[in-house]
């Protein structure tokens, strides 16, 4: 083929050709090499993917930490990168992530297909430190080591998350 590169209608040059066969010898070739021309056609790769854990930040945004092709052949240059989301935006280990948009870049990714656009992982996601800061209820001695807990604030909440706190307040 007059290049490696996929393509359709490429010049394909035969030569060194001969002929063979109880009757070969009554006959002569016109010539030793022809052309005609065939297709090269991409090569499927399959994507695998992994996402970066991360801490909780109330939404389901994920990093695609990396992008695997398998079926590359050789030393030819070929990545793929995509869109990572979680399931969900909540706190746990393992939750699914999926990444959509996948698509392949490189010298040589024309001669590449992928098998799927989209691949699925998992990640975790952790939960952010929150800090308490307390006031207590002043009172009139009476013996006991018992207090009450007037407020509770948190630093560290997350965009408009609900979270409160409380506690059993003693002397």
């Amino acid at each position: 083929l007059g290049s490696a590169g996929v393509g359709a209608g490429k010049t394909v040059t035969v030569s060194g050709l001969t002929l063979s066969g109880a009757a070969a010898t009554n006959y002569t070739l016109a010539s030793t090499s022809a052309t005609t021309t065939a297709a090269i056609t991409a090569v499927t790769l399959t994507p695998s993917v992994t996402a970066a854990n991360k801490a909780y930040d109330g939404t389901t945004a994920a990093t695609l930490a990396s992008c695997v092709l398998t079926g590359v052949i050789g030393t030819d240059v070929v990545t793929c990168s995509g869109s990572a989301a979680f399931g969900s935006a909540g706190v746990g280990a393992g939750k699914p992530v999926t990444v959509s948009g996948l698509a392949l870049s490189g010298a040589a990714a024309a001669n590449y297909t992928l098998a799927s656009t989209t691949a699925t992982t998992t990640a975790s996601i952790s939960a952010p430190t929150v800090t308490a800061t307390v006031t207590a209820s002043n009172k009139a001695y009476d013996g006991a080591t018992s207090a009450t807990l007037a407020s509770c604030t948190l630093a560290g909440v997350v965009g408009g998350d609900v979270v409160t706190c409380t506690g059993t307040a003693t002397f």
